[in-house]
């Protein structure tokens, strides 16, 4: 992906202080929510929720918790797929090409303008929709580029799939995480 064709990732004053977010007002989707830093811990789950800039839901709490236990100076929530949904039964049934691309782009945008360690976080949603491991993919290839890491925290399901981060204890610690080969194990 073409350094030039990528959006800036800027920082907006909301409740709280300094926050990526993107888009910058409320939408059926969100490509970017985090906190403003360097070397941040990069969050991939399933889907958005409506959390947003100073209004956490508990899922970004924990992430927030986590990140700083852990010795990040930031983190960021990311999606394989951008459709905010509570429920993720509610997820579109066939990926939107236009959501999916400019997910990618922010992705890259994030990778170009961070020092980020990669969280494997989706746990068992990632069988919600037969186009999510797919779509996994294509961001793990854009992490490949950079040799960017992965890792998880807590133990993962009887099918492989990392944990959830609602689910984890408050002093989880992060292990390494082959995220390629989960990708060719599992699917």
């Amino acid at each position: 992906m073409e350094l030039e064709t990528l959006p800036r990732l800027e920082a907006g004053e909301y409740p709280g202080g300094l926050w990526y977010y993107e888009p910058h007002t409320y939408q059926p989707y969100r490509y970017v929510l985090g906190r403003v830093g360097r070397k941040p811990l990069v969050c991939i789950g399933i889907n958005p929720s409506t959390a947003q800039p100073g209004a956490l839901d508990p899922t970004l709490k924990s992430v927030e918790r986590l990140a700083a236990a852990n010795g990040f100076d930031s983190w960021i929530m990311f999606n394989v797929y951008p459709q905010r949904a509570t429920d993720p039964n509610e997820m579109d049934r066939t990926p939107d090409p236009a959501l999916c691309a400019e997910n990618l782009r922010w992705l890259a945008a994030v990778l170009a303008e961070t020092e980020p360690t990669m969280w494997a976080a989706w746990g068992t949603l990632i069988e919600k929709r037969e186009y999510l491991p797919g779509l996994m993919r294509q961001m793990v290839a854009l992490t490949r580029e950079k040799n960017i890491p992965w890792v998880t925290f807590g133990k993962r399901s009887k099918k492989g799939h990392p944990h959830h981060p609602l689910y984890l204890r408050k002093d989880s610690t992060p292990e390494p995480f082959d995220v390629e080969e989960y990708l060719n194990t599992c699917f």
